[in-house]
């Protein structure tokens, strides 16, 4: 392996990953509706109806109390999920989307800390 690929591993190895905290919000992201799944102080997981492009920056709107609070996200990866219904002879395909923040304005930073709890300065 080359020195700038062995470096390259080490730092990937030390970075850390923030600890997250389970969630059950109703959010928009991309334009879909959905539900966050969990959240950290950089990111978020979650499961919507459509798939966004990892492209780009996209609007995120957590529907929390006392009000909603909007910041901005970029796809880290996205896989499908099968949503099924009991008694529906049906299903419908969604989105479990991984999401890292880029864009976090003083409120959206207020309203994580309060769903992250003490997982919010915590690495897993």
């Amino acid at each position: 392996m080359g020195d700038s690929q062995q470096r390259r591993s080490e730092t990937n190895a030390e970075r850390r990953r923030r600890a997250r905290a389970p969630a059950s919000v109703q959010v928009r992201f991309a334009g879909a509706y959905g539900r966050l799944l969990n959240i950290s102080a950089t990111g978020a997981l979650v499961q919507v109806t459509h798939a966004p492009s990892p492209e780009r920056d996209w609007p995120i709107l957590l529907n929390v109390e006392p009000a909603p609070v909007e910041l901005r996200g970029r796809v880290v990866r996205s896989t499908t999920v099968k949503v099924e219904l009991p008694s529906a002879t049906w299903h419908r395909q969604e989105y479990a989307v991984a999401v890292r923040f880029t864009a976090l304005p003083p409120s959206a930073e207020e309203a994580i800390k309060r769903l992250c709890g003490d997982a919010f300065s915590r690495d897993e």
